[in-house]
């Protein structure tokens, strides 16, 4: 007898702030991955799914090719660096909310 591995997904979902939602065309993305997918890899998958270039320019700085100079990023309301930046492993239904360093008050 075989056993037949399966992956399972998980949602995950993004809400964008500011000009971001503008650059984006919407204020909430979901998102697909598997369990314990990092937060830099569901950017990655961000980037990926709304695919314009505008977004992207916001998003990530362009020297560093990393978010964080540019935004703030919330994992259920508190910010990623209380945990571990990036590298942060997400659990089923995080809600993550990405405020552009330069927004509005």
């Amino acid at each position: 007898m075989s056993e037949t591995g399966t992956i399972s997904l998980t949602d995950y979902k993004a809400k964008l702030i500011g000009v971001l939602a503008s650059a984006a065309g919407r204020r909430e993305v979901g998102i697909e991955g598997p369990p314990g997918l990092t937060l830099s890899e569901l950017i990655s998958r961000l980037l990926v799914q709304v695919n314009k270039s505008q977004f992207a320019d916001l998003l990530v700085d362009s020297a560093t090719n990393n978010p964080l100079p540019n935004v703030i990023i919330l994992l259920n309301d508190q910010d990623c660096n209380l945990f571990e930046g990036l590298r942060t492993k997400l659990e089923s239904g995080t809600v993550i909310t990405i405020i552009p360093v330069a927004h509005g008050g």
